[in-house]
């Protein structure tokens, strides 16, 4: 066991909540739809992306405002709602990684989740009886600020009463983790279970 890690910090979205593929897809997914080059639809999503996370608007009017800068068409519009609810409706619990949770207790890690969301996510957790298991939660509607900002992992690191260099955060978006270095966290860019399991035995996190 790694003496230096303290705690693991989890994502949601494309890792807690998922739907078996890497979560940041579904931008390219819209953009391929609309036909517009996902690079140009990344950019003006990630410039806006504030009003969800940040101002608490619901995440499919956010793709819907992103969506009206390429194509402000109402047929476009239902088209592109009718996907996110689909694709809404195909993430599921990923169990497999939350039953490691008692795992990672066991071994005296601490668990947090850090997530750009809506407030709407604490229902969620609560609901999937994730909540109970871990020992810090951190939305970005409930506390103004978003990753990849340090100031939303300042709040995080306070609240678990550690140093960046004693976490582990887990995300499925390289966007999350790119101050990584300047903040001092160890990232790992999440793909599927297995490889989040092969890549905390490097850094020394062993279980069964």
């Amino acid at each position: 066991m790694n003496d230096r890690i303290k705690a693991i910090v989890f994502d949601v979205g494309g890792v807690l909540r998922w739907n078996g593929e890497e979560g940041m897809n579904v931008l390219e997914r819209i953009a391929d739809m609309i036909g517009v080059p996902s690079d140009e639809f990344k950019k003006e999503y990630w410039e806006r992306n504030q009003l969800s996370n940040v101002e608490n608007m619901p995440w499919e009017d956010l793709i819907t405002k992103v969506v009206k800068v390429f194509d402000p068409t109402f047929e476009t519009e239902k088209r592109v709602r009718k996907f996110v609810e689909d694709y809404e409706a195909s993430r599921t619990t990923n169990k497999d990684l939350v039953d490691l949770f008692p795992k990672f207790h066991a071994l005296g890690l601490k668990i947090g989740i850090l997530s750009n969301a809506t407030t709407q996510l604490r229902k969620w957790l609560e609901d999937e009886e994730i909540a109970p298991l871990v020992d810090v939660i951190i939305i970005s509607a409930e506390i103004g600020y978003q990753k990849p900002h340090k100031e939303a992992f300042d709040i995080l690191f306070k609240r678990l009463g550690l140093a960046p260099a004693e976490v582990v955060f887990v995300d499925d978006s390289a966007k999350s983790l790119e101050k990584a270095g300047e903040i001092g966290y160890i990232p790992i860019l999440f793909k599927d279970n297995q490889q989040l399991k092969d890549d905390l035995e490097k850094l020394g996190i062993i279980f069964n």
